[in-house]
Order: C-alpha cells, then sequence, then structure tokens
C-alpha cells in the first residue's frame, strides 16, 4: 500500500485535524437541500459574507433577526458543533464568497476587502491591509489549510446551484457540488419567454446586509463588560439622534442589544437624516 493510498483512506477525515475545507462545507449545505432556491441563497451570501468579519457573538445576534428566517434553522440544523454554531465553516464559506464577481457589488464585502488590503484571503499576505497581527494569524491559517481553486468552487458553484446567477457549472463547481453540469442549468434555469429576456433576467435582490454598513466596533456597558455593535448604528444614534455614550448605555439596559440594533435600523431607514425627529422636537418645543 502507498502513501496515496493511505491519503484516500483518510481524505473525508481531514477536518479532524485542519477544520472546515470548502468540500465539507460543501457536504453540509448538499444537506440543506438549497438547490435552486434562490432566497435561502441570498440569506446564506449575506450571513457568510458577514460571519467572515466578525466574531461569534457579533454573528449569533445577526443571525437572529428576523430576515433569516429560512437560512437559520437549517443552520441550526445542519452546521452545529455541540449545539453551537459551526463558526469555522460559516466564516470558510464567506471567504469562498469573497472570491466571487457577486462580491464586488456588495459593499460590506468591498469594506472588508479594504481591511484585509486584498481581495480574498488566498490573494496576497495582508501585507498592504488594516488587521490585527492576530487577524491575520487566524486568516493565513484559513488560506494554509485551504486553496484557492476549491475556494472558487465553492463560491461559485454556490451561487449557480441556488440559482443566484445563472449558468453551467464549471467540472470542478459540479464535483462540489455533487452534480453534473447539466442537471444544475436544468435545475436552475429561469423559465424564458423570449431569449431577450432571458439574457436580462433581473438579479435577485440580497438581505439588506448589502447595504452601506460599516464593520462592528466594540462599546463598553461597563468597566468590564463590551458588545458589537455596527459602527453605522452608533453613529446614527450619536450623530443623528444626539445621544451620549450615557444614553446608548441606558438604551441597551432597557431593550436588550438585539433590539437595540434593530430600533435603531428602523429609525434609521424611515428617517435617515433625522428630520422627523427634528421636526417633532419643534413641535414639542412650540407646545
Amino acid at each position: 500500500m502507498s502513501a496515496q493510498d493511505v491519503n484516500n483512506l483518510l481524505a473525508d477525515k481531514l477536518f479532524q485535524v485542519i477544520g472546515s475545507t470548502p468540500a465539507s462545507v460543501a457536504e453540509a449545505l448538499r444537506k440543506m437541500n438549497l438547490r435552486g432556491k434562490r432566497d435561502a441563497g441570498a440569506e446564506f451570501f449575506a450571513i457568510a459574507i458577514f460571519a467572515s468579519a466578525v466574531n461569534k457573538p457579533t454573528l449569533e445576534t445577526f443571525l437572529a433577526d428576523a430576515r433569516f428566517s429560512i437560512a437559520r434553522p437549517l443552520i441550526h440544523a445542519v452546521l452545529q458543533i455541540q449545539n453551537r454554531t459551526n463558526m469555522t465553516a460559516i466564516t470558510l464559506l464567506g471567504h469562498c464568497f469573497l472570491t466571487t464577481e457577486m462580491a464586488k457589488d456588495v459593499i460590506f464585502a468591498k469594506e472588508f476587502r479594504k481591511k484585509m488590503g486584498q481581495e480574498h484571503i488566498w490573494a496576497g499576505d495582508f501585507s498592504s491591509g488594516s488587521l490585527s497581527e492576530k487577524q491575520k494569524a487566524i486568516l493565513m491559517e484559513k488560506k494554509r489549510v485551504s486553496d484557492e481553486a476549491s475556494a472558487k468552487a465553492l463560491g461559485n458553484g454556490f451561487l449557480k446551484w441556488t440559482g443566484i446567477i445563472s449558468g453551467s457549472m464549471t467540472a470542478a463547481e459540479a464535483i462540489m457540488f455533487g452534480e453534473t453540469a447539466q442537471e444544475v442549468a436544468r435545475a436552475i434555469s429561469p423559465p424564458s419567454r423570449s431569449v431577450a429576456s432571458s439574457s436580462h433576467a433581473p438579479r435577485p435582490r440580497l438581505p439588506s446586509i448589502v447595504e452601506p454598513v460599516a464593520l462592528p466596533e466594540t462599546f463598553a456597558i461597563t468597566n468590564t463588560e463590551t458588545v458589537s455593535i455596527p459602527a453605522d448604528v452608533l453613529n446614527y444614534r450619536r450623530n443623528i439622534m444626539g445621544q451620549t455614550d450615557e444614553d446608548i448605555r441606558d438604551s441597551i439596559g432597557r431593550r436588550g442589544i438585539e433590539q437595540f440594533i434593530t430600533v435603531t435600523r428602523s429609525s434609521m431607514r424611515s428617517d435617515p437624516d433625522g428630520k422627523k425627529m427634528r421636526q417633532a422636537s419643534s413641535v414639542m418645543g412650540a407646545t
């Protein structure tokens, strides 16, 4: 028996020593029956892109958002280790998505790429980014155990497999998802009324994580307790609502961090520049 024979016997158990790989993540995704399901695919795209840039508590808060009603139970059913979200797998999926053309249109991905100083973890050594040395070490390890070709096969293959983008899979993508290119193309191609209409099929809209939001910031609740809050939420509270950090702490204490973020984002959508708040204050001051 040769070393290669031994490698073949152990190939599907490599995750025991190196963690998640594109192939193991693809296997988990196949169990979720997402083939041709654009809406679920878009939720996973947003969740994984977000996960690639944040820590586990921040991801858990994000996953609790009502917008992810399709993806959340699937993640809980398949991508968990000891009843906790498999952060390693989801972050790896996000990094694989960063290798796709689709990521160029996602503002959150653009901002994270600036922080890394490169388009994805396989594109360089992070020498021109603003990551901490600890963050660099974590990402370099992910890069070491997964190759770029497999990452692209997972990222692009998922977009085609779920129908977010149309087109036949490459051989590598089809193998990654256990499909033939012809089967997948037939399953996800939208019905066409004419050549013109099918060639200009609209791209499904991703969940609102693709809106221009900044990476999370650490906010001190007490001298020993901190929480992660999206930077644009803090900016709105401070600069649009005119709140002090003490006001923000009080609001978090009354609402809890999840509702605090949800309520703030609702205000950001309905009153982005604070005009309604100022008008209401003027009316109250005049009475």
